[in-house]
């Protein structure tokens, strides 16, 4: 099995984690950016920009990925919640992944603990792509809760 991690990460949090877990794997590794980069400034970024996009639906242009998705079987994809679902940029990457035919696992974490927050990115991801398969990983866990879930994979 041929595994891929695919991350959004605006304040580093879903990075710094994506990386001290994969010292355990060495997984090939893709992180999501808007190609117009959000503002630096938490309130314009939080409560302007991404604010926006989720009420408006609006998938905002990210930058090219270079990477064959259907090389891969698996791919684990991690997000931290923006208004109680993914943020937009990943929207755009999986509209970009069209026909992938693998496994998509989800990870999400947010600084609140409600999973219905899971259940809305779950639910607004499979809207996107019908035909992708996305797998619920975890939500708002430890390091090693995720080493532990993805070593089940």
């Amino acid at each position: 099995m041929k595994n891929l991690i695919v991350y959004f990460s605006w304040s580093n949090n879903t990075k710094n984690l994506v990386e001290d877990l994969n010292t355990e794997f060495k997984y090939d590794v893709v992180r999501v950016e808007r190609e117009k980069p959000y503002s630096r400034d938490y309130n314009t970024c939080a409560y302007v920009e991404a604010k926006e996009e989720v009420e408006k639906h609006i998938h905002p242009a990210i930058k090219k990925l270079n990477v064959d998705f259907n090389s891969y079987d698996n791919t684990l994809l991690f997000f931290p919640i923006w208004w109680y679902t993914f943020p937009m940029p990943i929207g755009t990457f999986v509209e970009e992944l069209k026909d992938y035919k693998g496994n998509i696992y989800v990870f999400a974490n947010s600084y609140t603990n409600d999973p219905k927050y899971m259940e809305n990115s779950m639910r607004d991801l499979r809207s996107i792509n019908k035909n992708i398969n996305f797998v619920e990983g975890l939500f708002n866990k430890s390091t090693k809760n995720h080493i532990d879930f993805i070593k089940k994979i």
